[in-house]
């Protein structure tokens, strides 16, 4: 028996995808804020010589790269206001947890962009008088930045894909949308077909951005 496929009842309910999306974005740039910020420190501790900064944000990003981000996340939502009586909404708990996760990667990246810079970089900045915030912010990051903003790109783009486990808790997102379409439509093929194309549209420039990036400025380095 064939099938009869009917996009025309997806497209009209575009709005649905729309509202969706916009939802993935917020996800996504609430996760990016605390992932960049929190990983920026926890990259520097990591590389410190000191025991007392580096062990704490070894076990932290191990942690979190060594655990389902879906748990994580049902952790925050249901067991952290039990421990801490802290209850949070469920946008926010998943702000927090796939910023928290990302955090983990993105410190790896930040680790691994800063000490590719020669040691003697931060020696003779040393020597010129500058404090360690300030040779980090103006003399290593900026050199380190070109070699980590492909890695970058591509962690931002799995962000992305990652906002799909906040449809568990009930986040609006693209994917929650398209299961509650689907119940009204009882057209999962075409939904979920729709689905996979909004998600490569979004996510493929980023990628072809990263290759470019990548590609500059190997030729020009």
């Amino acid at each position: 028996m064939s099938y009869t496929w009917r996009f025309d009842v997806v497209w009209s309910y575009r709005e649905v995808f729309l509202r969706g999306a916009a939802v993935t974005a917020e996800l996504t740039a609430g996760a990016l804020v605390i992932g960049l910020l929190l990983g920026l420190a926890l990259g520097i501790a990591k590389g410190s010589r000191f025991a007392m900064c580096r062990v704490p944000a070894v076990i932290f990003i191990e942690f979190f790269r060594s655990t389902p981000a879906l748990v994580q996340l049902v952790w925050i939502y249901y067991a952290m206001p039990i421990v801490t009586g802290l209850q949070l909404g469920s946008f926010v708990s998943v702000t927090l947890g796939l910023g928290l996760n990302a955090a983990a990667y993105f410190a790896e990246i930040f680790r691994a962009g800063i000490a590719s810079i020669a040691r003697g970089q931060m020696d003779a900045a040393r020597s010129l008088g500058m404090r360690y915030p300030q040779a980090m912010r103006r003399i290593i990051l900026p050199q380190a930045i070109r070699r980590m903003v492909p890695p970058f790109i591509n962690e931002i783009a799995n962000l992305v894909k990652l906002t799909t486990l906040a449809s568990v808790l009930a986040v609006g997102e693209l994917l929650h949308e398209a299961q509650n379409l689907i119940t009204n439509t009882y057209r999962p093929l075409e939904v979920y077909s729709a689905l996979a194309v909004t998600f490569a549209a979004i996510i493929f420039p980023v990628l072809l951005l990263a290759r470019r990036l990548e590609s500059v400025w190997r030729i020009h380095g």
